[in-house]
């Protein structure tokens, strides 16, 4: 293709010949009137006759010169040859072979017009340029034998046959060149003919590779977007499988572990593998003020935990807790988070655990790198907490359910059934531990006259003042439960028979002090109570309770508002 294109441009030289023809033919003349003009100061001979062929020639430079300026402006106008081009042309190569006569010394640039005639046969053919070549043939003889029959006022007819045959024989040789031109014409021609012909084809071979590449291009491009979908698509899939696989463990872990505690211990760490995070956090609400309180964490430094617990109701949380919005930040201040101080934390993420529009909690998610999490994260942990939620609700309403199964409805002691459950439970263990459990019971005195002077609501008043009295005084391992209508018992493990008596008395001291009031009504109440012990009163469960029922009796007959000891049992 290089090589087509640089012959073209070679040959297209040649066919612009013609307007360089026109810029030298003029500075050819210039140096032909130069030659002559000094020609004739040495030898002309008669200077009238020099004047005459002065006219002549001026005539004959003017006819070339415009011929010349009207070849240059048809250039600009036309594209391809005419009449007028080709009749200005003769009369431009008539006015040149005449022109060259003129000269002094004419016979040797008889050539000077056949170099135009030249190129003109090189582009435009033999043809073509036959008239052209004979034309000049015709006026160069003519005028140079007449211009010799001028000057010699006869003519050498020996002579003129020899310029006749010499000038014939001249053009006759430049005919040849000129057919030989024209041979290399049409031979030009015709392969420019093939090479436009092949520069086509391969033109549209081009266009057609172009928009072979251009749709093969077009076909990558959707490969490539298919593969880029089918990239996500496969990502999308692998973190739904992951996401599924969790919350599938997670769902076994609620449906197999009933501790919430236990529960999220193993939450946490799910979070923590599933996250790749530096620490996680779960705090849920509770108390009289609903605050959050750090129930699980992976902080194992004491100062760390300490600082986390004590900030974990910062402002900075609140949105999160109490309006249950998300929050991520992967660019964290600790001036705006307290409780990251010192712990290098810079990202985070905090969900809420939500129970029908209550917040229950939160977990907090942290890392020690900058934008360590994603919008995923965020949404699979809302996912996880949403489960988490429910194990959560579900576990605090089965410990209601529990705690009203086993407390008392009006004095929120614990009930009969319970007592029983724990005084077998607890005397096991006091046999298996060998150490001492004693049982306290005690009834309110003459309490059927409150209810007869008072009526059922202020009696129902006095047993929730003394249960609320009661509960207040024991320590965390004793039960205290309503044994039925006004009587109630106490389960002290690790207690001796003497310092169970003196706890007896201890409260029937204080209910006796106590003033029970309403709008209307303000009265005090004793009790009257027995105290037995395992295993210096009882060898079994029945006979603990049997023994210190045994005492409450004897307190009553001994004239109540007595504590009376179960007698030991003999060895």
């Amino acid at each position: 293709m290089k090589l087509i294109k640089e012959k073209l441009h070679i040959f297209g030289k040649l066919q612009k010949y013609e307007e360089n023809i026109l810029n030298y033919e003029i500075i050819i003349l210039i140096g032909l009137i130069i030659e002559d003009l000094f020609a004739k100061v040495f030898f002309a001979p008669a200077a009238w006759r020099e004047a005459i062929f002065l006219l002549v020639q001026a005539f004959l430079m003017a006819i070339i010169v415009s011929v010349n300026i009207y070849e240059r402006y048809m250039a600009k106008k036309q594209n391809g040859p005419s009449i007028l081009m080709t009749l200005a042309k003769l009369l431009k190569y008539v006015a040149l072979t005449s022109y060259i006569s003129t000269l002094w010394h004419g016979v040797f640039f008889y050539i000077v017009p056949l170099l135009p005639i030249a190129f003109h046969c090189i582009s435009n053919g033999c043809k073509k340029t036959a008239p052209l070549l004979i034309t000049s043939w015709i006026f160069q003889l003519g005028s140079q034998i007449f211009l010799c029959y001028i000057i010699q006022s006869s003519v050498d007819r020996r002579a003129a046959m020899e310029y006749f045959i010499g000038l014939t024989v001249k053009y006759v040789l430049f005919g040849l060149f000129s057919h030989i031109c024209g041979r290399i014409y049409r031979i030009y021609m015709r392969g420019q003919e093939e090479n436009s012909i092949l520069i086509d084809r391969l033109s549209d071979k081009y266009v057609q590779l172009e928009q072979a590449k251009k749709e093969i291009q077009a076909h990558n491009d959707r490969l490539r977007e298919t593969n880029r979908k089918l990239e996500e698509t496969n990502q999308k899939l692998t973190s739904s499988i992951a996401e599924f696989f969790t919350l599938q463990q997670i769902s076994q872990a609620i449906t197999s572990i009933f501790d919430v505690n236990e529960l999220l211990k193993y939450v946490n760490d799910v979070i923590m593998g599933v996250m790749g995070a530096y620490h996680s956090t779960i705090a849920l609400c509770g108390g009289s003020q609903n605050k959050l309180k750090v129930k699980v964490s992976s902080i194992f430094d004491k100062k760390d935990y300490a600082i986390v617990s004590d900030y974990i109701n910062s402002d900075v949380l609140q949105p999160c807790i109490y309006e249950g919005k998300s929050m991520i930040d992967n660019d964290v201040d600790p001036e705006n988070y307290p409780f990251t101080k010192g712990r290098d934390i810079h990202s985070l993420i905090c969900v809420p655990f939500l129970a029908k529009g209550v917040p229950l909690g939160l977990v907090l998610v942290e890392h020690s790198i900058k934008d360590a999490f994603t919008d995923e994260n965020v949404r699979l942990l809302e996912i996880i907490c949403q489960q988490v939620s429910i194990a959560i609700e579900n576990a605090r309403l089965y410990q209601q359910m529990q705690k009203l199964a086993t407390l008392d409805g009006l004095t929120g002691a614990y009930n009969r059934q319970y007592f029983q459950d724990k005084l077998e439970t607890e005397f096991n263990k006091a046999q298996q531990g060998n150490y001492n459990l004693s049982l306290i019971i005690f009834d309110i005195d003459y309490f059927k006259k409150f209810n007869d002077t008072y009526g059922h609501l202020f009696g129902d008043q006095i047993l929730k003042a003394l249960s609320s009295y009661v509960m207040k005084t024991l320590r965390k391992e004793d039960i205290f439960a309503r044994y039925g209508g006004e009587e109630f018992v106490i389960l002290m493990p690790h207690t001796s028979l003497e310092l169970a008596a003196e706890k007896a008395e201890e409260l029937r001291k204080g209910i006796s002090e106590l003033a029970i009031t309403n709008n209307l009504v303000a009265a005090s109440v004793n009790i009257s109570a027995g105290v037995a012990s395992y295993p210096k009163t009882a060898r079994r469960p029945i006979d603990l309770l049997n023994s210190a029922d045994d005492a409450l009796y004897m307190a009553k007959r001994g004239g109540r508002n007595l504590v009376k000891v179960a007698k030991p049992l003999e060895d």
